[in-house]
């Protein structure tokens, strides 16, 4: 099948890849362009110092069903599909996984006119290789240390040190629920510079 063909030449999954920065420019979720790498300012923290709370909160705004797919969803697809025949806004989460998202920010570019059947028929076979081959809490570990949370940084520890002047560990619930919401769109879900809309994303992720 087209799957298969486009697949195979897939690029090699490397952990190397995924604890990079990654990508050399970062696009949003319409497609502009939010920053370029340079210098990247990024804390990387373990998964056993991950607090559950951002665990529970990244996976309830971003991929409920995280612990029950093996890298791709049938089930989010066909969703998220609906939703966007039907213009609900059912799904808050779109298509793609927090696998398939890891697999985007590691090995492709995330320019919405970049994906194509072929990059996202790779970034899939990507995904369930992924989860083939690391465990859930590392795949969430990698995402966790991998996103670009906006002003030039790095993972959600930095993003907390940032924003709050503390760890993560010692953020409380709204605080920590203000982070995860972040990495969909960075520059619209900022605190600071979009202090109202960062607000009504920290209150989706708390009510998911």
């Amino acid at each position: 099948t087209v799957f298969f063909v486009y697949a195979k030449n897939a690029p090699e999954l490397s952990e190397n890849k995924l604890t990079s920065a990654g990508n050399s420019v970062i696009y949003d979720a319409n497609g502009d362009k939010i920053t370029s790498l340079g210098n990247e300012n990024r804390t990387y923290i373990k998964t056993e110092d991950i607090p559950q709370q951002l665990k529970d909160a990244v996976v309830s705004i971003e991929d409920r069903r995280f612990y029950k797919h093996h890298g791709v969803d049938p089930v989010r697809i066909v969703s998220a599909a609906f939703s966007n025949v039907t213009g609900s806004s059912a799904g808050l989460q779109g298509g793609s996984t927090l696998d398939q998202q890891l697999i985007k920010l590691s090995f492709f570019s995330t320019k919405k006119s970049d994906q194509t059947l072929k990059r996202k028929s790779q970034e899939a076979w990507l995904a369930m290789q992924l989860d083939k081959e690391y465990s859930k809490e590392q795949i969430l570990t990698f995402y966790v240390n991998k996103v670009f949370m906006g002003y030039g940084t790095y993972g959600m520890e930095t993003a907390a040190k940032y924003y709050y002047g503390k760890s993560l560990k010692n953020l409380d619930l709204a605080q920590t629920a203000m982070i995860a919401g972040i990495p969909n769109a960075p520059s619209t879900y900022n605190p600071y510079s979009s202090p109202k809309l960062a607000t009504q994303r920290r209150n989706d992720v708390l009510d998911a």
